[in-house]
């Protein structure tokens, strides 16, 4: 019996494995992870964006960006037109009527940068500044934007002198006894005073303002109608002329209100929309509502607000040149 040999060709092939296929996150993590990030940054970016923006738009920022707008010695420092910058760091907490801020907000003009420092607090709808300072960015200069347009007093670890108490009242008795005497002399041939200077009752309240030697003298509160009319009289009080701006360059007249029985009264408009006041122009270089002041002259400004209800008989005044006039009577039915 013969036997075939057998064909190597023909033994059994080991059996094959299937590959296993990917899961889809395991095929694309990676883009998963990406998609994560961006979703991500998007979110702080958006999160951060809405702070700044709520952070740029409050009450306080606008303020003191408005007060450094309308400064002369801040415009002189940094030129015209001053802008405001994009990253304002601080807190603003508010809460119903009260609160307390504390911002840094920064500046820039054609001349250089700076930054303008608020500190207040909000009580009863109505913010209170304690600090308000616009600090040049390279000379360290600080100033005051609630008193005036004069610099803040340096930090220094050696403080300046004081001016003698005595000094002062010995100049003040100077000069009562100088004007006394003044006041006596026959003047035969002086001219008539100048009228606003002589009449002297009709002033309810006065203020600095922030610029040098010009004071603002309230003459006029009062209600009529359902209207209620306010006058300010800008005195120079220097010996030389002076430009002076109620409403500086980019400030517009919601910087003027009033505030009585926890609500603000802004500025009338007409049917066209212009505020019920004395409008700008450039008749000072640069535009803004501008009063040309002689040496030791003086010009009214006037406006219309809504009048409070009746039984409101006093209420404050807000403006963007001078610090508040507070407490002030209502006349009129």
């Amino acid at each position: 019996m013969s036997t075939q040999p057998s064909n190597p060709m023909q033994s059994t092939a080991p059996p094959l494995i299937p590959v296993q296929r990917k899961s889809w996150l395991g095929r694309n993590w990676i883009w998963l992870l990406v998609v994560m990030f961006v979703c991500g940054a998007v979110l702080v970016v958006g999160i951060f964006t809405l702070i700044m923006g709520a952070m740029r738009s409050s009450d306080v920022v606008k303020e003191g960006v408005a007060r450094a707008q309308s400064n002369p010695l801040v415009v002189q420092r940094l030129g015209a037109p001053i802008s405001q910058g994009w990253l304002v760091s601080g807190s603003i907490n508010v809460s119903t009527g009260s609160g307390n801020a504390d911002v840094a907000v920064p500046i820039s003009g054609p001349k250089g940068n700076g930054t303008v420092y608020v500190t207040g607090q909000k009580i009863a709808g109505i913010w209170t500044y304690s600090v308000m300072q616009a600090a040049i960015e390279g000379s360290g200069e600080r100033i005051d934007l609630l008193s005036g347009a004069r610099p803040a007093e340096p930090q220094s670890s050696t403080p300046s002198p004081a001016p003698s108490a005595t000094a002062n009242l010995q100049n003040q008795a100077a000069q009562n006894s100088a004007d006394a005497v003044a006041a006596t002399a026959p003047q035969p041939n002086a001219p008539a005073p100048n009228s606003s200077a002589a009449v002297s009752s009709d002033i309810i309240q006065s203020q600095d303002t922030n610029t040098p030697g010009v004071v603002g003298e309230l003459i006029q509160c009062r209600r009529s109608d359902g209207v209620l009319s306010v006058k300010i009289r800008f005195h120079n009080t220097t010996g030389t002329p002076v430009n002076f701006y109620v409403l500086g360059t980019n400030i517009s007249y919601d910087r003027f209100y009033l505030a009585a029985a926890s609500k603000k009264y802004f500025i009338l408009k007409d049917s066209a929309g212009t505020e019920l006041a004395p409008g700008g122009d450039y008749s000072c270089g640069m535009p803004g509502v501008c009063e040309k002041l002689p040496a030791g002259q003086s010009n009214t400004w006037w406006a219309k607000f809504p009048a409070p209800s009746a039984d409101v008989t006093k209420l404050d005044l807000f403006t963007p040149v001078t610090p508040p006039f507070e407490g002030i009577p209502i006349t009129g039915n």
